[in-house]
């Protein structure tokens, strides 16, 4: 079952990132991190992929994090992949708990939380 939350943040994307990255569980599970600014605007984008092991579920999860300032304000878009499991995709809680330290890192910064499911 896949879970998603975006939100928007007061920070730049860079600032973002080095707060979700304090947090020592969540920078063990880095797999993939890559990160770009635009030459005259100067936008930006960081990409991140996180991949734990769920015992509860049997499954390795995947959390990819995108964080970006093109619309003027730094969006912050998460979503957790591959943590459900059978027919019915069940992740009892994997998910969630997956995006939630994530979440917990950013919540003094966050503006508005715009999607979740």
């Amino acid at each position: 079952m896949r879970r998603y939350i975006e939100f928007n943040v007061d920070i730049k994307p860079f600032q973002a990132v080095q707060f979700i990255l304090e947090d020592k569980d969540l920078k063990s599970t880095l797999i993939f991190e890559d990160y770009k600014v635009t030459g005259v605007d100067e936008k930006e984008i960081s990409i991140l992929v996180f991949e734990k092991f769920f015992l509860r579920t049997g499954n390795t999860a995947t959390l990819t994090v995108t964080v970006d300032n093109f619309s003027g304000v730094t969006i912050v878009k998460c979503i957790s992949a591959g943590n459900g499991d059978g027919i019915l995709d069940i992740d009892w809680g994997a998910g969630k708990s997956f995006i939630k330290p994530l979440r917990k890192k950013l919540e003094s910064h966050i503006i508005e939380i715009t999607k979740e499911s």
